[in-house]
């Protein structure tokens, strides 16, 4: 990952990459669990919803960073429904 900024951007930026490697490393960890544990992994499916949500909303701050802001704004926007969808979804497993 190079950045042609410098500073407080940068550091923000490269924070908000790993972050998003360890979430998606978390979802695919939590896809494989679900995969082996069928009857018991129910609140799983939210908690991916969430993770997703969140992957989401650090990409869009990231747009926004990087002065793209109707792309930013709509991942941000993105995040909202898939953390409503992730609401809805615990209301069921629950």
């Amino acid at each position: 990952m190079y950045y042609t900024t410098t500073g407080a951007y940068r550091r923000a930026k490269m924070i908000i990459d790993y972050v998003n490697i360890v979430l998606c490393a978390a979802v695919a960890v939590m896809a494989v669990v679900i995969l082996f544990l069928r009857s018991s992994s129910g609140i799983l499916f939210p908690v991916i919803f969430a993770t997703g949500g969140t992957v989401n909303l650090l990409s869009g701050i990231k747009k926004i960073l990087n002065r793209n802001m109707v792309p930013g704004w709509v991942l941000i926007g993105a995040a909202v429904v898939i953390y409503v969808l992730a609401f809805l979804c615990l209301g069921v497993v629950r």
